[in-house]
């Protein structure tokens, strides 16, 4: 790993090297926009309180060279929700109990995790747009909508069943249609003024909803435990590598199996417990993200890159795009992409 920076590091590199700094206040239904370039990132971010123990906050952030920086959590109990539009955030946090020490936040992928009194090291990577939304919730505002364990997820009974409950990073799923649904209001919402926000905090509560029932959903469906061991997770870990670096002639479920040395019950299973996602799902998702940065950076045209990520059908691959991406494969490399502002 590259130099790891801390906190006071990197706010000092970006006051030296800060530039186009713009800032408003109690704007677009949000308490505060801000926008500034630096030698790190170009970042575009909306914050807003909608009450003690809601907020929203939504990044966009573009980066101009590796950061491995160091993030302390102390102090912080708040339970978050994260959906990614786009991009991939890696982190290591290590010593953790339930908490692997190495994980990935990947695109299309929504996460829910409570992890107050740690200190972890975020990794983004060169040319990575990270695009996402997040939502914190204290845990007194979050107890306000409970009135039994019936109906709540089994992760988040421990709140409400103790004073410390323990320690959490879920993937919980693929950002499904209606999720990606709210994710487009609040991204655009069509109110203004005191509407606007009222808005606003009526689409955080139904991402919170949406995402809570697809905890339980996933809980409901999930396939009997499979018992994974530090060498299975390992193993788990090298096939997503191999499907990384082979994505254009992947390998069958089976053989990927047997190259990784691992049932391959278990890696179907075991991929889901550990990425959040299927093999065939991250396969996908990961296919698309390396068009999208084909088309939009290198101005690749459309056949090209159908063929680059291993598609076989320019329609299918179109389809897929757009359903991801909200936009087709060459309004994307004309640059008509999802503006900031």
């Amino acid at each position: 790993m590259t130099n790891i920076l801390t906190e006071e590091q990197i706010n000092q590199i970006e006051q030296e090297t800060l530039e186009n700094l713009e800032v408003s206040y109690n704007t677009k239904g949000f308490d505060q926009i801000q926008r500034f370039r630096n030698s790190l990132c170009d970042t575009y971010s909306q914050v807003v309180e909608f009450r003690p123990g809601l907020v929203l906050e939504i990044f966009d952030d573009y980066y101009y060279q590796q950061v491995n920086s160091i993030v302390d959590h102390y102090g912080s109990y708040v339970l978050t929700a994260k959906f990614y539009l786009s991009g991939n955030h890696n982190v290591i946090c290590p010593g953790i109990p339930g908490v692997r020490e190495n994980y990935q936040e990947t695109v299309g992928n929504n996460y829910l995790f409570y992890l107050p009194d740690i200190e972890e090291v975020e990794q983004y990577f060169a040319g990575d747009r990270i695009y996402l939304i997040r939502i914190c919730i204290d845990l007194d505002f979050f107890k306000t909508f409970i009135d039994g364990l019936e109906h709540l997820p089994k992760q988040l009974q421990p709140f409400l069943e103790k004073d410390s409950p323990p320690l959490f990073h879920h993937p919980v799923g693929k950002i499904t249609p209606p999720i990606q649904t709210a994710l487009q209001q609040i991204l655009n919402v069509p109110y203004q003024g005191m509407i606007q926000r009222m808005y606003l905090e009526g689409k955080v509560l139904e991402l919170l909803a949406l995402q809570f029932a697809q905890l339980i959903e996933a809980e409901g469906d999930k396939q009997p435990l499979i018992n994974l061991k530090a060498g299975d997770v390992e193993k788990i870990y090298q096939a997503r590598d191999i499907l990384s670096k082979n994505y254009d002639h992947p390998p069958s479920l089976i053989d990927l199996a047997k190259t990784v040395g691992i049932n391959d019950n278990k890696l179907k299973y075991g991929f889901r417990e550990v990425f959040g996602t299927t093999v065939f799902g991250y396969l996908r998702d990961y296919r698309l993200e390396v068009a999208r940065k084909l088309l939009q950076e290198q101005k690749q045209n459309v056949r090209t890159v159908v063929n680059t990520v291993g598609y076989a059908n320019q329609s299918h691959f179109a389809a897929a795009f757009k359903r991801k991406f909200g936009i087709t494969p060459q309004d994307c490399r004309l640059g008509r992409f999802l503006e900031k502002f």
